[in-house]
């Protein structure tokens, strides 16, 4: 019992020490990634929990429009640039709709990346990458 019990003390801390040493860049690259992958979920995942909540209610919120006025939100997707009808809408996760979103979503090449530089003001971080085109 107290191996198991150092096993999955030692994982937890393994495990925080993973994401207390991401520094913003590491997440401004695991975003990118994410972008570039057209991964959904992990794009989800990298969101603050109240970022996220917000983008799956906008998320909800077109969905519930969908079925009430489905012409004005196929138009608004058409627009988009997202193939997506209302009716297939309703039965998307908010990770399918996302990677959707991404699919249309066209990053330089990540080679092409010749600098990142981050900046913190309290909790928050702001990262640039430039890219060499």
């Amino acid at each position: 019992m107290d191996l198991l019990r150092n096993l999955l003390t030692a994982a937890v801390v393994l495990s925080l020490s993973s994401v207390i040493l991401a520094t913003p860049v590491d997440t401004a690259w695991d975003l990118v990634y994410a972008v570039e992958s057209r991964d959904g979920e992990w794009f989800l995942d990298l969101m603050s929990e109240s970022l996220r909540a917000q983008i799956e209610t906008r998320i909800e919120q077109i969905k519930e429009l969908a079925g009430t006025n489905p012409g004005l939100i196929e138009e608004f997707l058409l627009r988009a640039g997202l193939p997506i009808s209302a009716y297939d809408l309703q039965w998307m996760s908010s990770s399918d709709f996302i990677s959707t979103v991404l699919e249309n979503t066209n990053l330089p090449p990540l080679g092409n990346i010749v600098s990142e530089e981050a900046s913190m003001n309290g909790r928050n971080a702001t990262v640039i990458f430039k890219w060499s085109s």
